[in-house]
């Protein structure tokens, strides 16, 4: 283990991961990602894998659209294949004021390439035949959107990273971090029983729903919230077939992608459920919790009415995994109040879709001093003491 490194990055998601390549890519060296246990063993690897590019803000878009072009060269750029599908996706609107928003995305996402295409109900049947059109005002189109493996992407990003110089070192947890007058100075590290001090001017808090208490060793508060979401694996269906499109029907709550035949089903209920709020156990690392069917009943009603063909499917798998929101849904990006200490963690489930765009502004902002972007919603400085509680943290991000 080296004693000192010019960055060191906390987490082996696809965020941590991400940074690291990015990083390597702008040409530093001396860079260590460190990692609890293995990588993706947080929330990255009972992700569905969801890769959706329109988003409700042209700079969040914009991060997702990068995230395409990158997940398309991966593969071959690092010997690891993320298995990205890019297969396109359906927006549904089945309500009026779903219909309205569609409409004003479709007009400012053409404006910067985006091909996003305002369709009708029928035209969104014509790409997905499963579907029922009831209820359903219109839908939009966007051939370029797909889905992956989260675990692979994580993967191939850090495969990218070490061939670039970057040091992995998994079976690595953090057990402090130093600062001195208001700066960072470097992380203390445990591996096999050993302690190592390295010093360090940055520090990457990337560490998903673990960031509070990894923000806490240097005083920085990370207002996150884990939520356990839920999603099944049928067994095959008659008429899926591959290169089905994604749909997402956000009105019902519930989207959908093809699996091996069958549909990759999930949502986020009305009623979400936090989860260990008195802290996260040690060794909960690819870990999943216990399927909730109860919780999960309005999702299921809400995919029924959307395709007909669920209420007789046999279903596989069902996965049941906690993973970090924040107080209004956005990310937590950007250097803290201890200058040096970087945190990129909070993303309130769009963080395979955004994680290439999250470490080249991590990267950007890092090596120049700000981010490509504008990216004050996402900034980490945005959270006054309020967030300090747990209670009022809690309390928004349920509402979010």
């Amino acid at each position: 283990m080296v004693e000192h490194a010019r960055a060191v990055i906390v987490g082996g998601g696809v965020g941590g991961t991400s940074i690291a390549y990015h990083l390597a890519e702008r040409g530093w060296s001396e860079i260590v990602l460190v990692d609890r246990a293995e990588l993706t063993s947080g929330s990255t690897f009972h992700s569905a894998g969801l890769v959706g590019q329109l988003r409700g803000s042209v700079t969040l878009t914009k991060m997702m659209m990068y995230g395409t072009e990158l997940y398309r060269r991966l593969a071959v750029e690092t010997g690891i294949d993320p298995a990205w599908h890019e297969v396109g996706s359906l927006r549904l609107a089945s309500s009026a004021e779903r219909l309205e928003e569609l409409r004003r995305q479709a007009g400012w996402a053409k404006t910067f390439g985006l091909p996003l295409d305002l369709i009708s109900a029928r035209e969104a049947q014509d790409r997905f035949p499963l579907m029922s059109t009831d209820g359903v005002l219109g839908a939009v189109w966007l051939p370029t959107d797909g889905w992956l493996d989260p675990s692979g992407l994580a993967n191939a990003l850090a495969a990218g990273a070490r061939q670039r110089g970057v040091q992995v070192r998994t079976g690595t947890r953090v057990v402090a971090i130093g600062t001195e007058s208001g700066r960072v100075t470097g992380v203390t590290v445990e591996q096999s029983g050993e302690r190592t001090e390295i010093a360090a001017d940055i520090v990457v808090n990337a560490g998903g729903m673990f960031a509070p208490e990894i923000g806490r060793m240097a005083g920085v508060t990370v207002p996150i919230i884990p939520m356990a979401h839920q999603y099944l694996f049928t067994e095959p269906i008659e008429g899926v077939r591959p290169g089905l499109p994604q749909l997402r029907d956000p009105d019902n709550l519930v989207y959908f992608r093809e699996e091996v035949g069958g549909l990759c089903m999930g949502g986020y209920e009305r009623d979400p459920a936090p989860w260990s709020l008195d802290g996260i156990p040690d060794d909960f690392n690819g870990k999943l919790l216990a399927p909730d069917t109860d919780r999960f009943q309005p999702i299921m009603e809400g995919a029924i009415r959307r395709v007909p063909a669920m209420a007789d499917a046999g279903v596989n798998r069902v996965i049941n995994g906690p993973e970090g929101f924040t107080p209004d849904n956005e990310f937590i990006l950007g250097e803290s109040e201890v200058r040096g200490f970087f945190v990129a963690a909070g993303f309130s489930a769009h963080g395979i879709a955004g994680a290439g765009g999250i470490g080249r502004q991590m990267a950007s902002w890092i090596v120049d001093g700000e981010p490509e972007l504008d990216l004050w919603k996402m900034d980490i400085r945005r959270f006054g003491p309020a967030h300090r509680s747990q209670a009022y943290t809690l309390a928004r991000s349920v509402e979010n």
